[in-house]
């Protein structure tokens, strides 16, 4: 039962605004990862060290977080990720300032993600519990688009403090608004009603078929997507000699489009029926692929073709993410959403670091051809046969009746 609490829109803004600055906090350091090696003195391989241990623990910890979110309610489980956040970053940007060594930094800044990992899953499972499954598609949606609009904004903000201060500014100033956060949580967010499952649901969570599939399709999708959003620009350098500031205009429009299109097909979904949420995510899939495809057998002075091709594949690889985090949520259901939610956010960081290991040993050892095929035509063709289909429920024209 959906209770009508005048307060879940203010807890949706919290949701989307505690994503929004984790996001900031952690997908924006990486891109300006030349101005924090410089600022620390660090060697390339102590800067992938504390940038991998970030992405390495956001992939170990989303699941449990997810789990504890059903077991013990939302605002508790929250609240524990983003204080201990914020404890971390402020330990972090005291460790900047004394010069610790690095791997004091890298522990530290594991331990960060890893308690900011409790915003991902959680925020959306507190939103889900308080509206109804007409409008799941739309609020979800609008809360995955949080996540590149705080990359973004992480993006400019470090560049701005790592250029005009240091980091010990830099994590300092995250680690405020992260405690900003957590108030925000404690006087806005509660859980709405609802049994705490008990752990043989949370086991039927991680045997069901569909689940997994779901996540394995996240997985192979988010491949895809970070190949061509991290790599376009050098691609079509190497490949179509175009300019490197080109590629960072194309790769900006390809996100700002991408998170257009994921609330437009969450609200698309919301209107039609859930069955559409498998229709819409294997078309993006196939879009990747045959995109993919015709940029391989393109020939090299085609640039304005390739360019455009890369830039759908770019837009149908940002789209897929609101409808797909909805689809298995609602497989799982409103007691176990949440382990699902973090199941798949999982899976997709998986699938978001993958490439960044493997293009360069790929690039070497053959050629783009190669890579574009194996990590890029090649998951988005399986992620078609593997999500699987959802089951067919009322459109919100039907659900008149429902409150929410």
């Amino acid at each position: 039962m959906i209770i009508n609490n005048p307060n879940r829109y203010a807890i949706f803004v919290v949701g989307v605004a505690t994503q929004i600055v984790f996001s900031a906090t952690f997908l924006g350091l990486p891109a300006a990862s030349l101005l924090l090696r410089s600022a620390l003195d660090l060697s390339t391989g102590g800067l992938a060290l504390m940038l991998g241990a970030a992405s390495l623990a956001v992939v170990f910890v989303e699941t449990p977080w997810g789990v504890a979110a059903d077991r013990f309610g939302e605002r508790r489980v929250l609240l524990t990720g983003i204080i201990g956040t914020v404890l971390s970053l402020s330990l972090l940007a005291f460790a900047t300032w004394q010069e610790a060594p690095l791997w004091v930094m890298s522990l530290l800044l594991f331990v960060a993600a890893a308690s900011g990992g409790a915003v991902t899953g959680p925020s959306g499972s507190a939103i889900l519990g308080w509206f109804g499954e007409r409008r799941h598609g739309t609020l979800l949606s609008l809360r995955v688009a949080a996540v590149p609009v705080g990359g973004a904004l992480g993006t400019v903000l470090y560049a701005w403090l790592l250029s005009v201060a240091s980091p010990f500014i830099a994590f300092s100033f995250f680690a405020g608004l992260c405690l900003l956060c957590a108030l925000l949580v404690w006087v806005l967010v509660f859980d709405p009603a609802k049994v705490a499952p008990a752990a043989h649901i949370h086991r039927s969570t991680f045997r069901s078929g569909a689940i997994w599939r779901v996540a394995t399709s996240g997985f192979l999708l988010d491949v895809t997507q970070f190949l061509v959003l991290t790599f376009s620009v050098v691609m079509l350098a190497e490949i179509h000699r175009l300019p490197a500031i080109t590629g960072v205009v194309l790769v900006t429009v390809m996100q700002l489009a991408g998170g257009g299109f994921r609330v437009v097909l969450g609200i698309c979904t919301d209107l039609i029926g859930t069955s559409s949420r498998t229709i819409a995510v294997r078309m993006l899939a196939g879009i990747q692929v045959v995109c993919l495809v015709v940029f391989l057998v393109l020939p090299q002075p085609a640039a304005v073709a390739g360019s455009c091709l890369l830039i759908i594949t770019g837009i149908a690889s940002c789209a897929w993410q609101g409808v797909h985090f909805t689809h298995i949520a609602a497989l799982a259901g409103a007691r176990s959403a949440g382990a699902a939610l973090g199941l798949n956010n999982a899976a997709t960081s998986l699938g978001a670091f993958l490439p960044q290991v493997l293009v360069g040993v790929l690039v070497e050892a053959n050629d783009w051809p190669l890579v574009i095929l194996l990590l890029g035509v090649a998951p988005a063709a399986a992620a078609t046969v593997i999500f699987p289909p959802g089951t067919r429920t009322q459109s919100a024209f039907m659900a008149r009746r429902e409150v929410s």
